[in-house]
């Protein structure tokens, strides 16, 4: 077969940030200025806390030029016990996965396309994927980022697509419709937030569609909420010490009774990252302290936490950082708090091969190399992970080739 590449978002986004800044040339106005650099780009690799559990996505096998990088999906059902493999089987998953939560042990998946393919099988499990069923095709390409898929309340599905729309499917088994594009999100906004491409979508607890992605003004975080048909961004303002950088949207998913978001405010090594939760409606948004990683990139996101965790309900956040590094938060107004230095094995897999994991008290990494994922955990008062489990994991080399 022969593999598609990924030139289309990326056209799309240079396109998007292009036109952005020609219209910021063209009404020149105070506080509005184009990216100065490309957005951050997380990997595909993340996880999340649900009602049942929680999942994690990241990618094994060989290498990517001879299509031997399969995603895989990895559930832990309960707040304690041992990880399982719960890829859903029947398509290639060379492209990537994304995961939504439907309520309980339910869960969504998507497959990203790769080489030949075009569209997103949608695959449904009711017992923490054990066993999951087709759930139709999104005709459309899914977009390379972690938050491509969101699960509503009452079982409805959004996805947002490689050509910035959002796609709306109401309820199982329904067909899929146009819910909003980039343009029509920017042209709600009005003279705010311009988006310069949207990279998450979710749900609030109460059932609003949110959407969020990098802002083409200085100091607005893009989110987007929908009610009575209308698109408002209810972004959190920032502390006046930030309020004239660029802000990025890297991810957003439900986190216990809240969404949570991870936010990247300035660029290059005075990058600062910053949480930020919900209220119920997704129409305010409060924030943790800011976090300087330096040098160190951000490369995956971990959104911990499920209803009753806490008395806010609000799950912790943590980032995995390049250099072997890793940060976690847990709520608005704390500070960040640095982990001891990962496994070798966390420092040294492959891109998408290693990902952080909400734990009861904390945090694990999970990192695979080959056919192997290896579950690390920081005993409490330790200093060091720990391997808890092992998983081999039959990979299906060659079979995409």
């Amino acid at each position: 077969m022969i593999t598609r590449p990924w030139r289309g978002a990326g056209a799309t986004l240079l396109a998007a940030v292009t036109a952005a800044g020609l219209a910021s040339c063209g009404n020149a106005h105070a506080g509005q200025a184009a990216p100065t650099a490309p957005p951050v780009r997380l990997s595909l690799a993340t996880s999340a806390g649900y009602p049942d559990g929680s999942w994690a996505v990241l990618v094994m096998g060989g290498a990517a030029a001879q299509h031997n990088n399969f995603w895989q999906v990895f559930v832990r059902p309960g707040q304690a016990g041992a990880w399982k493999l719960a890829t859903p089987q029947g398509v290639a998953s060379n492209g990537g996965i994304t995961v939504a939560a439907e309520g309980g042990p339910a869960l969504a998946a998507a497959i990203r396309p790769s080489q030949s393919l075009s569209f997103s099988p949608v695959a449904s499990s009711s017992d923490n994927g054990v066993k999951w069923a087709q759930a139709g095709l999104l005709d459309a390409p899914l977009a390379g980022y972690p938050d491509a898929l969101a699960a509503a309340p009452d079982g409805g599905l959004i996805a947002l697509t490689r050509a910035g729309d959002v796609e709306l499917r109401a309820h199982p088994g329904g067909a899929w419709t146009r819910l909003a594009s980039e343009h029509s999100v920017a042209a709600a906004a009005g003279r705010g937030c311009l988006p310069a491409q949207l990279t998450s979508v979710a749900y609030s607890p109460s059932g609003a569609a949110l959407v969020a992605g990098a802002c083409t003004r200085e100091g607005q975080a893009g989110i987007f909420r929908l009610a009575g048909g209308h698109w408002s961004r209810t972004g959190p303002v920032l502390p006046a010490a930030l309020a004239r950088r660029d802000v990025e949207v890297l991810q957003m998913a439900r986190s216990g009774r809240t969404v949570a978001a991870l936010l990247a405010v300035g660029r290059g090594p005075a990058t600062r990252l910053l949480g930020a939760w919900s209220n119920q409606r997704g129409t305010s948004w409060r924030l943790s302290q800011p976090y300087q990683a330096g040098p160190a990139r951000p490369l995956s996101a971990a959104f911990g936490g499920t209803p009753g965790t806490g008395s806010s309900g609000r799950g912790s956040l943590g980032v995995l950082l390049s250099g072997g590094r890793a940060a976690s938060v847990s709520g608005p107004g704390a500070p960040w708090r640095s982990l001891p230095a990962l496994p070798a094995g966390a420092s040294s897999a492959p891109a998408g091969g290693a990902t952080l994991a909400a734990a009861p008290g904390g945090f694990e990494a999970l990192t695979a190399r080959g056919s192997q994922l290896s579950v690390w955990a920081l005993s409490s008062g330790s200093l060091a992970w720990d391997r808890s489990q092992v998983i081999k994991v039959a990979i299906p080399y060659g079979s995409s080739s």
